[in-house]
């Protein structure tokens, strides 16, 4: 897993209780859900190639 940088910002109350009901209902804390959602809006932006892809792809397979 690469280091984690500390962030800090605000968000409004439906987000936040939003928040809370998932995590009662499926047992994941709040800052997973939100590094999951920021994971899927990034690949978004990585398709339409806005940013670049900083995975690294798997070998292509030499056939013999």
């Amino acid at each position: 897993m690469s280091p984690r940088k500390l962030y800090s910002f605000y968000m409004n109350d439906v987000q936040a209780a939003g928040l809370k009901a998932v995590k009662r209902a499926i047992d994941m804390s709040e800052s997973e859900q939100i590094r999951q959602a920021l994971n899927a809006w990034l690949r978004k932006w990585e398709r339409k190639g806005v940013i670049k892809s900083e995975r690294k792809r798997p070998a292509s397979r030499k056939r013999p």
